[in-house]
């Protein structure tokens, strides 16, 4: 038997004994009313999720969350239009990798990892370039724990007469997100994040009139990631263009409804509840966090460890222990940085034993840590 390990980690997440339960259930086919029962629950949770209205719909994909970016992105760019693309992590450079292998006219401001964006820089690019017809960007840029501003870009691109792009892969479930208030066109998410379900499927929520149409408007540019097929399937017969993973499409509906039966403030409160707990717990540990206050999100935590520990063999030692934890991304890995998430299911109780195997850990290789009953985490 597999040994249980406590994922503090951003995705995979823990997940609910009734979220894993649904896989045991009897084998169903897609090309059945009881597969398009699901579907429809699915869409209709996801659109009720992200604050959607009735001139958005939501399609469900099979595949990670890059392949939800790479068909939302492949599908939106009409030709001649120019993209500008806002990146300080991670994953606005795997956006950016996707909109290269397309070939569109790209503008990128890098603002550097962990750095907040400049919006003037915004501003101006936008009126430089007329163009430019998609703003792209990472609501949590999940590679720093920070949290970049959605709204103020959503003002600034809709102001512009722009339409907004939005990786909200690790945001939806776990931060505020209003599409209709952020003036979003298109975002995209996962189950396997905040929404506390299983890998395997991922989504686009899309408004329609900002979806080009094929044919007339653009060429269809690849097969199995189209966006307007999976919408097309979707409104014809709440199905999927080809065969979708249905025991996925299972727990997605699952993780979704046990997130609207907690509800979304609720849920929202516990992360920020657990975050606070292992904040609190690693300072007081000496341990610096990478990000101010508020540019912090509610669900990771990237965490300097001091020098005299690696951070591979820090990884190492709380997974011997049951706690598995990530290392650093980038330059943050060059920097000695872990990473703590509290993503899924997980609480408050969860968090405070973390911090004690953390205090443990420290001691016991004679890291510096700070004066006081770094054990206590009440």
């Amino acid at each position: 038997m597999i040994e249980k390990k406590m994922l503090f980690t951003p995705g995979p997440v823990m997940t609910s004994e009734a979220v894993k339960a649904v896989l045991l259930q009897p084998d169903i086919p897609h090309r059945q009313p009881v597969f398009e029962q699901y579907v429809r629950r699915i869409r209709q949770s996801l659109l009720q999720l992200s604050g959607a209205d009735d001139g958005m719909t939501a399609v469900v994909v099979s595949g990670s969350g890059t392949a939800a970016n790479e068909t939302a992105l492949s599908s939106i760019v009409r030709p001649g239009e120019a993209v500008l693309l806002l990146t300080n992590g991670e994953f606005g450079e795997r956006l950016r990798g996707i909109l290269e292998v397309y070939g569109f006219p790209l503008h990128v401001l890098d603002f550097g990892w962990a750095v907040p964006y400049n919006q003037e820089a915004i501003r101006t690019t936008l009126a430089e370039h007329p163009a430019i017809g998609w703003v792209c960007m990472v609501y949590h840029e999940t590679s720093t724990g920070m949290r970049n501003p959605v709204g103020a870009v959503g003002a600034l691109t809709a102001g512009a007469g722009r339409k907004l792009f939005v990786d909200c892969v690790s945001a939806i479930g776990g931060e505020p997100l209003d599409a209709v208030r952020d003036q979003i066109d298109v975002c995209t998410g996962v189950p396997n994040k905040a929404i506390a379900g299983l890998p395997g499927v991922s989504f686009v929520i899309a408004r329609r009139s900002s979806i080009p149409e094929l044919g007339k408007e653009m060429p269809r540019r690849n097969v199995y990631l189209n966006l307007q097929k999976h919408i097309e399937w979707s409104d014809r017969a709440e199905q999927t263009p080809n065969t979708p993973s249905v025991q996925m499409f299972v727990a997605l509906d699952a993780a979704l409804q046990e997130l609207l039966a907690e509800g979304l403030e609720v849920r929202i409160g516990r992360y920020q509840e657990c975050a606070e707990i292992l904040r609190a717990g690693a300072e007081r540990l000496g341990l610096r966090l990478l990000l101010p206050l508020e540019h912090r999100s509610n669900t990771v935590t990237t965490v300097f460890l001091p020098r005299g520990l690696r951070v591979d063999e820090f990884i190492e030692a709380m997974d011997a222990q049951g706690y598995v934890l990530y290392p650093g991304k980038g330059p943050l890995l060059e920097q000695n940085c872990f990473q703590i998430a509290n993503m899924g299911w997980i609480r408050p109780d969860d968090c405070r034993r973390l911090l004690q195997v953390l205090a443990s850990t420290i001691r016991t290789r004679k890291m510096p840590a700070a004066p006081g009953p770094e054990d206590r985490f009440e």
